[in-house]
């Protein structure tokens, strides 16, 4: 039955109907799923049976259960998570962009393909740049428990790749170090059910050169990766910014997304693919992801480097 999204309730998000895009095949699939009504700090495991599914069919959104989601098999999964601060209106226009985008390098002969935006709860909740940076970086950790369940189902079946863009690197980095038997202060652990690993991808990602190396904040998220590439842009204002999320008083590191990987000798150990990409010349001064996916050069060195590898059969 055809469920059509009527309230504002971020369950339920009415305004995402106002956003569509075309496949570029009948078989390619959007999807947004959404943790944006659920509980930020407690409560995640009781809660994740709730997160939102809605499928784009025509031009409508239509709630669906997360069973039939999950039972999809060999189909292809792109995760899209977006950053901060983002209303659902911005994370919907943004994200379909992309996807169109992105089509220019998809092959003609990728028929099957799934598109997903992960939608979490980044609107602005406090005033002030700085304080408004620091409240995201804590409210993005605890998502991570939220993405990293859901990805778990997903690997099971499909070939999956995991974007994260700005502050989604730190959701995304956050579950997938969960999902390797890592642990954080702000989430409960997750018993992984598939051992499956998926292609990693960060986009101006929001968080510290070096944790995704081995002891460090997020060290263990890359042992469940075949593939890495940081995509940075030295030019980013936005991110020139981010040594004030951390007090004067301490050390203030710059991100991954500004000035690149600290080391990739320490990342040698987790034996996969390493890559980065600066897209100053492309992007410019500008924090926008679309800046970056709308340059089809920029776009082929991506696809070679990462999504080739996971996407590049039927």
């Amino acid at each position: 039955m055809t469920v059509f999204l009527q309230t504002a309730h971020a369950a339920n998000p009415s305004i995402i109907q106002n956003y569509t895009t075309n496949l570029r095949h009948e078989q390619h699939e959007i999807w947004y799923v959404t943790t944006r009504h659920l509980p930020q700090y407690k409560g995640l495991q009781d809660s994740v049976g709730d997160i939102g599914y809605y499928k784009m069919e025509g031009k409508s959104w239509n709630k669906k259960q997360s069973s039939e989601f999950h039972a999809a098999e060999n189909m292809d999964t792109m995760i899209v998570v977006h950053g901060s601060p983002a209303t659902v209106s911005l994370v919907s226009e943004v994200c379909l962009d992309v996807y169109q985008h992105i089509q220019v390098i998809i092959p003609d002969n990728k028929k099957r393909m799934r598109f997903v935006i992960w939608s979490w709860p980044a609107d602005r909740q406090v005033t002030g740049l700085v304080k408004e940076f620091r409240d995201q970086a804590r409210r993005s950790q605890p998502q991570g428990y939220y993405l990293g369940r859901f990805i778990d189902q997903c690997r099971i079946k499909n070939d999956t790749v995991v974007v994260g863009y700005s502050m989604g690197a730190r959701v995304a980095s956050c579950a997938l170090h969960l999902l390797a038997g890592g642990t954080s202060e702000f989430t409960p652990a997750i018993t992984a059910q598939s051992e499956n690993k998926v292609t990693y991808l960060i986009i101006a990602g929001a968080i510290n050169r070096d944790w995704l190396e081995p002891g460090q904040h997020f060290g263990k998220a890359l042992n469940v990766v075949d593939r890495f590439l940081n995509v940075y842009n030295s030019t980013d204002p936005l991110l020139k910014r981010y040594p004030k999320l951390y007090p004067k008083s301490q050390s203030r590191p710059d991100a991954a997304g500004f000035l690149g990987l600290h080391s990739h000798a320490n990342l040698e150990t987790f034996g996969i693919p390493i890559e980065e990409i600066n897209v100053s010349a492309a992007a410019g001064k500008s924090h926008d992801i679309r800046y970056i996916t709308r340059d089809t050069e920029t776009l082929k060195k991506i696809w070679t480097r990462s999504l080739q590898s996971a996407f590049g059969d039927n």
